[in-house]
C-alpha cells in the first residue's frame, strides 16, 4: 500500500514498516519478502530467540550471501580480463605476423 507521500507499508516478520521511497513498488516488496523469509528461516533454525537476535542473524546471512556473490563476480571479472588480455595478445601477434610477411 502506498499513499501520496511515497510511503509504502511492508510487513516483515509480523510487523508493518512504513518505507518512504520512489523505488519500484514490486522491487521493494520483493526485498521485504526476502528479509521476511530470511528472518523466518533463522527463527525455524533457532527458535525462542529474541527479535533483535533473529534480525541480526538474518542480516548476517544476507550479508554472507552478498559477499559470496561479490567474490564470485570478482573472480568472473578477473577471468574475463585474463581472456581479453590473451585474445588481444593473439590479435597483436597475428597482425605482427601479417606485417612481417608484407613485401
Amino acid at each position: 500500500m502506498r499513499n501520496d507521500d511515497n510511503i509504502l507499508k511492508v510487513r516483515i516478520f509480523g510487523y508493518e514498516y512504513p518505507l518512504k521511497s520512489n523505488a519500484n513498488i514490486q522491487y521493494i516488496r520483493k526485498v521485504a519478502d526476502y528479509v521476511d523469509a530470511k528472518m523466518n528461516e533463522v527463527q525455524r533454525a533457532k527458535p525462542n530467540r529474541p527479535l533483535h537476535q533473529i534480525a541480526i542473524l538474518a542480516a548476517m546471512n544476507i550479508t554472507d550471501e552478498l559477499l559470496q556473490q561479490r567474490e564470485i563476480e570478482r573472480k568472473r571479472v578477473a577471468q574475463l580480463e585474463t581472456q581479453v588480455t590473451e585474445l588481444t595478445k593473439r590479435l597483436e601477434d597475428g597482425f605482427s605476423d601479417l606485417e612481417d610477411r608484407e613485401p
